[in-house]
């Protein structure tokens, strides 16, 4: 059986997905994600880490609400510019 996080260690975990959100969020304004870089630039890696804490604490969860409406915005964004940096396009020049 998992054991229950603590309220900090989850408020914690919430402070650094916001803050990768942010940055994210910052890069797709310059346009300059690779959404499958890796996968700490692919929205769905933070939403799996903000849904593994599946019991949060009642006070911690409209922080986790609106980070979850944050990379819902992201992956709208992402699926509409799937290679933000022309990849597609590099490719097809190349060809």
């Amino acid at each position: 059986m998992k054991a229950a996080r603590s309220y900090n260690d989850v408020a914690n975990e919430l402070t650094h997905i916001g803050a990768m959100v942010q940055r994210l969020e910052r890069l797709v304004q310059r346009e300059r994600v690779e959404w499958h870089a890796t996968v700490v630039a692919m929205p769905a890696y933070w939403r799996a880490r903000i849904e593994a804490n599946a019991e949060l604490p009642p006070g911690l969860q409209p922080q986790a609400r609106l980070l979850l409406a944050r990379l819902d915005t992201l992956e709208a964004w992402s699926q509409r510019r799937p290679n933000a940096r022309g990849g597609d396009e590099r490719r097809a020049g190349r060809a």
